[in-house]
């Protein structure tokens, strides 16, 4: 699904394409969409965050929380394809879906233009991504 490399390697892959699929499930080139997107979305946060945040406190916040959301990201990975497990996965989201909500939080406080970035994902996590991660540990 994510490629021909993986951290986790192709065991993980080869897993994930025997599961039972939720009748939602975007095309892979979606995915790959929303990936580059992310990526691209975090470094402008993470720019403006360090740039324009003047309060230290709030900086530290906001970037720590960015970086989590980032870490958390990568660490999500290892957790669904890694572990082998849909559980892991649906909870790693649910989890994931606090800290996305501490940074929006803090972003609006701090950094509000970084928080407008950041809705459109924050909608495909939580309206996509926790009910795709549900479906497929309730199918498997």
């Amino acid at each position: 699904m994510w490629g021909r490399y993986h951290p986790c390697g192709g065991s993980g892959l080869e897993w994930y394409e025997q599961l039972k699929k939720p009748g939602f499930l975007v095309p892979l080139g979606i995915f790959y969409l929303v990936g580059a997107l992310y990526y691209v979305l975090f470094a402008v946060v993470l720019y403006r965050v360090l740039s324009r945040v003047g309060d230290p406190p709030g900086r530290a916040i906001s970037l720590g929380l960015a970086l989590g959301v980032m870490l958390f990201n990568e660490l999500w990975n290892y957790a669904i394809l890694g572990l082998r497990s849909t559980l892991a996965g649906f909870l790693g989201i649910v989890v994931f879906v606090a800290l996305l909500t501490a940074l929006m939080a803090a972003l609006l406080r701090y950094e509000k233009f970084s928080a407008v970035l950041v809705v459109a994902y924050y909608l495909w996590v939580l309206l996509y991504d926790l009910a795709w991660t549900y479906q497929l540990w309730r199918l498997n």
